[in-house]
């Protein structure tokens, strides 16, 4: 279980807003992070038409089977134990750069 998988997850139960369901994750906590029991995820959705990518969303174009969006503000912690299967990996450099400059912008102070 490594940085950049993607996993099959449950994320029931949810609370509010929350995305829910059996859906893709990104993990995206490092490596040494993941040998703990838990990992930090950050939830995919498929792209419908005419479906808006905001600024704090990353289009994943090629990397799964169906164009999708990786949804940084849902990003959460969760056990190992919502994992169900692997379906790939995020090899790509300039990808993995893209997904790590959204989350930097997610923490800037913006007032």
């Amino acid at each position: 279980m490594n940085q950049y998988d993607v996993y099959l997850a449950d994320l029931n139960p949810t609370v509010g807003k929350e995305q829910f369901g059996k859906r893709p994750v990104l993990i995206i906590s490092n490596n040494y992070e993941n040998l703990i029991d838990v990992v930090t995820v950050i939830p995919i959705t498929s792209l419908k038409d005419g479906r808006k990518i905001y600024p704090n969303e990353l289009l994943l174009e090629n990397e799964l089977e169906k164009k999708s969006i990786l949804l940084c503000q849902q990003i959460r912690t969760i056990s190992k134990n919502r994992l169900i299967k692997k379906l790939t990996s995020i090899d790509n450099y300039i990808t993995q750069k893209k997904i790590l400059d959204i989350l930097c912008l997610r923490f800037e102070d913006v007032g």
